[in-house]
């Protein structure tokens, strides 16, 4: 890794939150963690993040609704998005906006790195 990246993990689940805090801390990322959609914008704003892991489902604002608010402050950042319920519809929304991919959860490590990694590979060609 030429750097650690720099995640924003958004997700109202604290178990979600704390796996994958060790599984991305162990991988060499660095880490922080928004439990609502608005935390996650105030760290956006403050941080400015390599790469988002967002929760589609959440209490209080919709993940769909960081994701606009997120690609508005800079259209560059990379989001993925997670989660348990995904409709087509919404993923297709969510992609639209302009999210990397989507992500089922309950997700596998080894398939969240791979689409990390593909993400971080697309950020530096788009760079």
């Amino acid at each position: 890794m030429d750097k650690h990246s720099h995640v924003l993990v958004v997700d109202d689940e604290p178990t979600i939150c704390s796996l994958m805090n060790v599984f991305l801390t162990q991988k060499g990322y660095q880490v922080q963690i928004a439990n609502t959609g608005e935390d996650a914008l105030v760290l956006f704003q403050e941080a400015h993040p390599d790469i988002v892991l967002l929760d589609i489902s959440m209490p209080g604002m919709r993940g769909i609704d960081v994701l606009r608010r997120m690609k508005e402050i800079n259209a560059a950042s990379g989001v993925i998005m997670l989660s348990a319920y995904g409709d087509d519809e919404t993923i297709q929304e969510a992609m639209d906006v302009g999210a990397f991919c989507y992500i089922q959860k309950p997700m596998e490590l080894t398939e969240l790195n791979a689409r990390m990694q593909e993400l971080r590979q697309a950020m530096q060609e788009n760079a």
